[in-house]
């Protein structure tokens, strides 16, 4: 969806986007501060909408009387589009609708347990935890007799690993972890930190203590049985750099590559550039070519000999001894380090990766729950006993018919809304091509297809009641559904119109060209010399017309600093110094050469215009910006003619 529209609201001075400020107290919203067109706007809206927009502005009769005005002109801007029927057209209708599902997003989740699962969330960052785990796979769809197997079987490993065996060994046993990893680690996952796992494992490990086996713990993997065996302090993010060096069969094998680690080690203790050794050397393609610098890292991103022997380095700048990982020799550097953020630093964040998380659907499942209480979401019982009737379940769900007189009952009740039995089976045979339905009745069928519908229908029952429910969304989906309108018609009235509307555009410039004429214009050199001789060299050319382009590159070929040329024609008074050339010379000529910032510098000016006429293609951009604010100020005047308006001016003095 564009943004083109923001930045025409932003253009008028009534920005939409930014979060609502709350209201004014209860003696302002029942009153009308203005009437447009008989239409009205209460002083709390009005509020609203001029200390979202003067944040930082004290709050006068002066201030709210300017803002009034520059309000009327909008308002009576989309008066006139509605009564165009711009609001009717099929494109604002989408958009609006684009941006409303939008907005509406944040009013459909529980927020507080959201802060709460982001508070919690950020106190994990701050801590590392570390685990072994074994897997007992179970899929999401397995039968029930399966679950139970491999509940008995978790549950049996527990009592092993709690009784002294070796978890790793029992992890490593044949019918030990379904985890493939297992033969490598013996079930070890290192350490790690908030969304680094999935969150039924995540949660588990950070409520243990250290040492605790806990589980079975449920995840969509199946059974785990975890061994916390250690918790510590977030370590922060380091950027380094490394140069590695990899073994080679061919080439003298692990010795070799040991040899030549270690000469490299001895030649930065004596100073050698690090960067130049990675670029040289190093076997890692995707770094050496940037002095062996990785992107930032933190827990778990690299293998742990290496980020030890990383997170080990104290100071930037330090480098380590040679370390061994399974990929070669490596030395590494310090370039920086970064602590862990503050909450507010990280809180946006945190709030994105958990609507990705699996902990979204608890925010989703608790704002369902609170609503359906608030609502009294009901199922008729009756109607569902009758539509089981109607159900038949072979090896998939058959497609659903019921009679007309039942398709019209309810059968899911919401506040004062009833949804009907055909609605349900509307969705029930959208989905019944993939549902799974083997061993199950026709009852449990249709239990589990009226849960999600039950949610469809709570929160667009919730969704549909947000501008009564909530003022500062229904102030918001007002703003925006007057900027598009706004937009839209001023774009047609102004914007557009001024650079399509050739012979208005001739006309204005006819009545105002005089208005459009250059200042006295300098045409002039700056000179900037590294000493007294450069700049006798080149000012020698320079006086007698020479070809300074060609001096001044021989000049830089043996000295890049020697000197600096600037050339510039500009209108009096935007360069300082060609305005005090100008000033000191009168006309065309050379500066005597003068001693600045450890300098030489002289200016040469080689035309000076005198003020004159511009063309119009000289003056297009400026013209057509006039022209747009004459049209602009014209319609508000054919605008203010037409329609009625009225300023309560004690409401309006009274805001504050």
């Amino acid at each position: 969806m564009s943004h083109r529209f923001f930045l025409g609201i932003h253009t008028l001075f009534l920005a939409i986007g930014t979060f609502l400020l709350a209201g004014l107290p209860c003696a302002t919203q029942a009153q009308t501060v203005l009437t447009v067109a008989g239409e009205t706007v209460s002083a709390e809206d009005f509020a609203h909408i001029f200390k979202k927009n003067n944040r930082d502005s004290l709050i006068s009769n002066e201030s709210l009387d300017e803002y009034m005005e520059l309000f009327i002109d909008f308002k009576l801007k989309v008066k006139a589009a509605e009564d165009l029927g711009m609001d009717t057209a099929a494109s604002f209708v989408n958009e609006l609708a684009g941006y409303r599902k939008q907005l509406a997003r944040p009013y459909l989740v529980d927020n507080a347990l959201l802060d709460a699962l982001v508070a919690q969330a950020y106190d994990r960052t701050l801590e590392e935890v570390r685990a072994s785990h074994l897997l007992i796979k179970v899929s999401p769809d397995d039968a029930p007799a399966d679950t139970v197997q491999a509940w008995n079987k978790a549950i049996a490993m527990k009592e092993r690993i709690t009784s002294g065996e070796d978890f790793a060994s029992i992890a490593r046993s044949r019918g030990g972890s379904d985890d493939p990893s297992v033969k490598d680690n013996g079930g070890d996952l290192g350490w790690f930190s908030a969304f680094m796992m999935v969150y039924p494992f995540e949660d588990a490990c950070f409520k243990a203590s250290e040492g605790d086996v806990i589980g079975p713990v449920r995840t969509r993997f199946g059974y785990h049985i975890i061994k916390v065996t250690g918790r510590r302090a977030a370590r922060g993010e380091l950027r380094c750099a490394h140069i590695m060096i990899r073994p080679d069969e061919a080439k003298g094998g692990p010795e070799e590559a040991r040899t030549k680690i270690e000469a490299i080690a001895a030649e930065i203790a004596t100073g050698a550039d690090f960067a130049e050794l990675a670029r040289q050397h190093s076997a890692d393609q995707s770094s050496r070519a940037k002095g062996g610098e990785l992107p930032w890292f933190g827990t778990g991103r690299m293998v742990e000999s290496f980020e030890e022997a990383a997170f080990n380095l104290a100071r930037d700048g330090d480098v380590s001894e040679p370390i061994q990982t399974q990929y070669g020799w490596h030395i590494i550097k310090r370039l920086e380090y970064k602590a862990p953020p503050t909450f507010e630093e990280s809180k946006r964040d945190l709030e994105k990766r958990l609507q990705r998380d699996s902990r979204s659907e608890q925010v989703r499942k608790s704002f369902i729950e609170k609503r359906k209480a608030e609502y009294g979401f009901a199922i008729d019982a009756k109607r569902f006993d009758q539509l089981t009737a109607a159900v038949v379940v072979d090896s998939m769900l058959q497609e659903v018919t019921v009679k007309k007189g039942l398709a019209k009952k309810p059968i899911i009740t919401i506040g004062e809304s009833k949804t009907k039995v055909g609605d349900f089976v509307t969705f029930l045979n959208s989905k019944r091509a993939r549902m799974e339905v083997a061993g199950k009745t026709a009852g449990e069928v249709l239990s589990e297809a009226l849960a999600p519908f039950g949610e469809e229908q709570i929160i667009a029952y919730e969704d549909a009641r947000l501008e009564q429910k909530h003022n500062d969304f229904r102030l918001l989906m007002e703003e925006y559904h007057d900027g598009i309108l706004l937009f839209e018609l001023t774009d047609r009235k102004v914007w557009s119109r001024a650079v399509r509307d050739s012979a208005g555009l001739a006309d204005y410039w006819a009545e105002h060209e005089t208005e459009y004429r250059w200042k006295t214009r300098i045409d002039g050199r700056i000179f900037r010399c590294a000493d007294a001789a450069t700049a006798e060299q080149i000012m020698a050319v320079a006086t007698s017309d020479g070809d300074i382009e060609t001096m001044r590159r021989e000049m830089v070929s043996e000295n890049p600093l020697s000197i600096t040329v600037e050339e510039s024609r500009v209108e009096a008074g935007l360069n300082p110094v060609l305005d005090e050339a100008y000033s000191t010379l009168g006309g065309p000529g050379i500066t005597t050469p003068e001693e600045i910032d450890g300098q030489i510098r002289f200016v040469q000016l080689r035309e000076i215009t005198p003020p004159s006429q511009k063309t119009l293609e000289e003056a297009r951009g400026k013209v057509i910006a006039d022209f747009q604010d004459h049209l602009e100020r014209t319609w508000i005047q054919e605008l203010r003619s037409k329609y009625g308006f009225e300023v309560n001016r004690e409401v309006l003095h009274g805001i504050r």
